[in-house]
């Protein structure tokens, strides 16, 4: 593949990766849109958006392997914007709840195609690159990117403007990824990998338990700490501040990460990051001022977009030709259930032991999993 070929393909993952979470955001501030015009209860609201990370952890592993079989990577990548499409019309026209959960799972559908083609392409386009981690951090930066234009474009009126703009871009990189992407990629000169085979290597192994625990965090969050601050008669405004905080420091900071990631390796960025994600947690509820809750989102912000680059060169190094969709499948997966597990876990244990009490205990999670990635690290392994 040569070097034009590689950037118009970069650039064509990155656009992918940004679509699917402007997909995803895009939805959130029409939620209330949907139960008053659905007459729908909280339940069934909730039954409606479920159908995301079911479908979601259905198709993410079959895929995984299915595109490490094929030649045309880019031909997936066109199935998974096509489905959001798909998805995007289906919310414009949604009249009932099962409509709604059509949708939402051809969104979980189309996330988890698009994520499992776009990675492993985007790794294969930066393999010899010396500053592959600065290339890889594009991915998500418009992951960081789609976080911040979901929510905006989101509140758009009248209500079906968002769908339909998401729809269109959708449609657009669908065909261009079809038509407009050449196989640059030979056939795989390895076996396809088994998901055995995969996780007896550390860097898979680390670097899935390092996204899970991330997304385990960012569903407690998410979850708990908008019903943190109303206790403590906080405004709507000032939680959507912090939040926004977060996703754009998660952005800005992408292309710093990947810099400090060629210049040390990746461990040292990943053991930062893990140290200051447990501190921020324990902080998030041992305070109550605004003021200092601002650098303390940051601080997570910048820890989140680590853990996410650091565990996908983890993935990128860890894995070869024909086996990359199967490895990034294993993080998508992580990536999923870490995201079930966040917000569920921590709500029924806030039901019981009050909301500050899954902030401490997930800020000691990081204990040892930076163990974990200290025995991992190959330089102290072979120093030892």
């Amino acid at each position: 593949m040569d070097k034009n070929t590689r950037i118009k393909t970069l650039l064509v993952c990155c656009g992918v990766i940004f679509t699917d979470m402007l997909g995803y955001g895009i939805i959130t501030p029409s939620i209330p849109i949907f139960a008053e015009l659905l007459k729908a209860s909280e339940a069934e609201i909730g039954f409606a958006f479920s159908a995301y990370p079911v479908a979601f952890l259905f198709v993410v592993l079959p895929f995984g392997k299915l595109v490490d079989r094929v030649r045309r990577k880019n031909f997936i990548i066109a199935l998974g914007m096509f489905l959001l499409f798909i998805s995007s019309l289906f919310l414009i026209c949604a009249k009932s709840i099962l409509i709604l959960s059509l949708a939402r799972a051809f969104q979980g559908m189309a996330s988890a195609v698009s994520w499992v083609a776009a990675q492993p392409l985007a790794a294969q386009c930066t393999e010899g690159w010396e500053k592959k981690g600065i290339q890889l951090s594009l991915v998500s930066t418009s992951y960081g990117l789609g976080m911040i234009a979901g929510p905006l474009i989101g509140s758009l009126n009248p209500f079906e403007l968002p769908f339909i703009i998401c729809a269109a871009i959708a449609f657009l990189l669908s065909v261009f990824s079809f038509f407009g992407i050449k196989p640059g990629v030979k056939k795989p000169e390895v076996q396809v990998g088994s998901i055995s085979a995969l996780l007896k290597r550390h860097g898979i192994i680390l670097g899935c338990v390092i996204i899970l625990y991330a997304y385990i965090c960012v569903g407690m969050i998410e979850l708990l700490f908008p019903l943190y601050m109303d206790s403590l008669s906080f405004k709507k405004y000032e939680i959507g501040i912090l939040f926004g905080v977060i996703a754009v420091v998660l952005t800005i900071c992408q292309p710093l990460i990947g810099m400090w990631i060629n210049r040390s390796g990746t461990y040292r960025p990943m053991y930062t990051a893990l140290v200051l994600t447990g501190i921020s947690l324990f902080l998030f509820v041992k305070t109550s001022s605004f003021l200092f809750w601002v650098p303390i989102a940051g601080v997570f912000g910048f820890c989140l977009g680590a853990l996410v680059i650091t565990s996908m060169y983890l993935i990128a190094v860890s894995s070869r030709t024909g086996e990359q969709g199967l490895a990034y499948g294993l993080w998508n997966l992580s990536f999923s259930i870490g995201y079930l597990i966040g917000p569920a876990g921590s709500g029924v244990i806030s039901n019981y032991f009050g909301i500050p009490v899954p902030f401490f205990i997930t800020s000691i999670l990081a204990v040892p999993i930076l163990f974990l990635g200290l025995r991992f690290n190959p330089a102290l392994r072979e120093g030892a």
